[in-house]
């Protein structure tokens, strides 16, 4: 049977709402009036939804009583108000309630909210021990296979300096392969790592000058590659919200993208810019190297799929799958155009006001 809790300051309210409660076959635990008596039951009784009242007896209000109980427990939470104005809704939604019925209710209504309400809080605790478990399977892959890895490139190292001399320059170019595998299978670990990382990452909006960061990238870019001549040009003022960390991280596997497949082009361009499509602006990252053949730019943002070699182009797949997940994150589209040495343009979007 499912324990509900009703905290509601008028006592007529509060039974009128029990009672249709009852009729539905719930068990309701107490009607306390004020925030501070229902945090103590639900601290002791840990009933499994609560229904609350904006407005409550006492020094707390049901937002900050809801707040609290979602800070200390998993018990999903209710508002039940006679409110409906902008300014409360908007401080009910920053306590993350399950629910909001503005009175009068039809019995129904509460009935199908308290339901829905049970079944995301179990959806919700599935996903957080599934979240759990897979930390842990990442830490025990990244620990598992690390381990020989090291040992290989352990082991190898020491054969090529301690015995290079006996070796024929065919077994020194059989160590150098091994120690070559066992660092590219290490940054894979990474990177998928990386990947399973932002899947999961809480993401944090804030403003985003993205001109600024893609000339950073860029500047850094240039430094760490002094004997190549790219010209980059950054639109002005090219403005967005976004989780900075994860926009950066995004922007870095687009440019370096551009910078690597631009390597054997003489005359090397990048521009970074934006567009409008209907009532959206559409930031690009356009380069004019390798280029991709366009029946095939729906594979681009699969993990560990590849357009060039491995000898062409160095890489493992995982940087544009990466890319793409924080764009979705963002609630953004994501896409691509290009053909074969003429350059690859990307597309994508990101929030336009902080949600």
């Amino acid at each position: 049977m499912t324990r509900v809790l009703v905290v509601e300051d008028e006592a007529i309210v509060a039974e009128s709402i029990a009672s249709k409660l009852r009729r539905y076959g719930y068990e309701v635990l107490d009607t306390p009036p004020s925030g501070e008596e229902a945090l103590e039951i639900a601290e002791k009784s840990r009933p499994d939804v609560i229904l609350m009242d904006i407005h409550l007896a006492g020094e707390m209000d049901g937002i900050q009583t809801a707040d609290r109980i979602a800070s200390l427990y998993h018990i999903p939470v209710i508002f039940l108000t006679a409110y409906a104005d902008e300014q409360t809704i908007a401080r009910a939604k920053d306590a993350g309630p399950f629910g909001y019925l503005v009175k009068p209710f039809r019995e129904r209504d509460l009935y199908v909210t308290i339901e829905m309400a049970r079944e995301r809080s179990r959806l919700e605790a599935e996903l957080e021990a599934a979240n759990k478990e897979l930390d842990s399977f990442s830490y025990s892959v990244s620990h598992d296979l690390r381990a020989p890895l090291i040992a290989i490139d352990g082991f190898s190292r020491i054969l090529e300096e301690t015995y290079a001399g006996y070796l024929p320059p065919d077994g020194i170019e059989c160590l150098n392969r091994i120690r070559q595998a066992a660092n590219q299978m290490d940054q894979l670990i990474d990177d998928f790592l990386r990947l399973s990382r932002v899947t999961r990452a809480p993401v944090q909006i804030g403003p985003l000058n993205v001109s600024k960061l893609a000339r950073d990238i860029l500047g850094g870019l240039a430094a760490q590659d002094p004997d190549r001549s790219v010209h980059w040009k950054v639109e002005e003022d090219l403005q967005a919200f976004g989780d900075p960390g994860l926009c950066e991280i995004a922007l870095k596997n687009l440019l370096g993208n551009a910078w690597k497949y631009t390597k054997n082009t003489p005359d090397a361009r990048i521009q970074v810019g934006s567009t409008m499509q209907g009532q959206s602006r559409v930031f690009f990252i356009k380069d004019n190297g390798a280029g991709f053949p366009p029946e095939k730019a729906n594979l681009l943002f699969i993990p560990l799929q590849r357009l060039h070699s491995p000898q062409e182009f160095p890489g493992n797949g995982i940087g544009l799958a990466t890319v793409q997940r924080i764009i979705h994150r963002h609630g953004g589209r994501i896409w691509a155009e290009g053909f074969v040495d003429n350059g690859a343009t990307f597309f994508f979007t990101l929030p336009e006001e902080a949600e």
